[in-house]
């Protein structure tokens, strides 16, 4: 049975108050379709309001267009220096576009910029004929792809996102999140691309900003896409990398999603203030790292007496600021020395709000060894005194004439 030395490492979180702008007080369900604030790394969705129902996506469906293009790329299937030549189908495609003129020639990378910047739809159809030779057969891999990943509820009927008669791409919010926390993870230059701000053809007067409000509006938003179509409103995916001190937070990503919202700046508005909610009301805490020591503890038995411990593995998480890490080291009580590097000697738990949430091995991470008789005799003697002159002075503690005595003779 081991006797446990509970050292308890209290890292409380400061309590902020409420944003004015908290999605409650302003009443954002009323507003939208579907809204949903998530965490990137770990797919925790921090809030959110009819994220499961089926909605449709307008040119939110391009992440699906994009994905399947960059997977064939990543195969090597296709390169994104191929030349792509423009032909009639591809010129009649209506909506917003870059313009394209029979005849022309793009790369491969310059129809994804203008897919994900501007949402042109005949660059997007016109990767969709070239990666898979008709949009048919392009569309078919878009929804084997998305049920491949788990996103049961998308349906698409093209490779835009334009309505066909009284049908249109649909797919919940909570899939729409994970289409996207899935492209940033695999092709993490997606960002690269979609942080642009605007397509410019030199040749000819085309010069459109990029469609996402947000990345002049908010430092550090670089994604993600936009949407409209009568029937899905205006939409946004948006995300954001927040940075940390390295200290106490690490950086995370949030992802913002906005569907269906009324008109182009409420759009903006809303998902503006999802976003500055996330960053006022949530944080990346760094709880344990596998180089630093969370405990020192005290083994008078070795040569060091006091030895630092460690965690096996690091752990951070996303969580409210105003909600309360406890870090509680365990160690265990009969530690026969000598130690060696990386030997576990005890666990560390985790709590939130008072209910563990992980449990980590301790280690120590150097040889430890055991101290000669005459050290060990010397600290036993020193301890007993100590105990000795500490029950004296607990006995004189009312007596100032004995006190003073005591503290005299032993020159404290």
């Amino acid at each position: 049975m081991n006797r446990i030395i509970r050292g308890i490492i209290l890292s409380l979180f400061f309590i902020l108050l409420l944003n004015p702008l908290a999605l409650a007080s302003v009443g954002i369900e009323d507003e939208v379709k579907a809204y949903l604030l998530g965490d990137f790394e770990t797919g925790e969705i921090l809030e959110g309001y009819n994220a499961y129902q089926p909605i449709e996506i307008a040119s939110i469906s391009k992440l699906m267009s994009y994905l399947i293009v960059m997977e064939h790329v990543d195969r090597g299937e296709i390169g994104l220096d191929d030349k792509v030549y423009i032909d009639d189908d591809v010129t009649r495609i209506k909506g917003s576009s870059l313009e394209l003129k029979e005849g022309e020639v793009f790369t491969v990378r310059q129809l994804l910029e203008a897919s994900l910047v501007v949402s042109a739809n005949d660059a997007t159809y016109a990767l969709a004929k070239y990666v898979a030779g008709s949009e048919e057969e392009f569309v078919k891999r878009m929804n084997y792809r998305a049920q491949s990943l788990g996103l049961e509820s998308a349906y698409f009927i093209n490779s835009t996102g334009l309505p066909q008669g009284e049908e249109q791409n649909k797919m919940s919010t909570k899939d729409i999140f994970e289409l996207s926390r899935y492209i940033i993870r695999e092709f993490p230059e997606t960002l690269t691309f979609t942080s642009i701000p605007n397509i410019h053809l030199e040749n000819r007067d085309y010069d459109k900003e990029n469609t996402n409000p947000l990345l002049k509006e908010i430092k550090g938003v670089d994604g993600l896409k936009t949407g409209f179509t009568n029937k899905a409103g205006y939409c946004l995916v948006a995300t954001i990398n927040i940075k940390g001190d390295n200290v106490e937070t690490e950086d995370f990503r949030l992802i913002s999603i906005i569907m269906g919202s009324g008109n182009e700046e409420k759009r903006k508005e809303l998902s503006k203030e999802l976003i500055e909610y996330g960053l006022n009301n949530y944080t990346r805490r760094i709880i344990a790292k596998e180089n630093m020591p969370v405990d020192l503890i005290y083994l008078p038995s070795s040569k060091n007496e006091v030895i630092e411990v460690y965690p096996t593995r690091n752990f951070t998480i996303t969580v409210r600021k105003g909600d309360s890490i406890h870090r509680e080291v365990l160690v265990n009580e009969d530690i026969s020395l000598p130690l060696k590097s990386m030997e576990k000697i005890g666990r560390l738990n985790i709590l939130l709000n008072g209910e563990i949430l992980d449990q980590i091995d301790l280690v120590v991470h150097q040889d430890v060894e055991k101290a000669n008789i005459f050290i060990r005799i010397y600290r036993y003697v020193k301890r007993i005194i100590g105990k000795i002159i500490e029950k004296l002075l607990t006995i004189a503690v009312n007596d100032s004439d004995v006190l003073t005595i005591i503290k005299k003779s032993c020159k404290i």
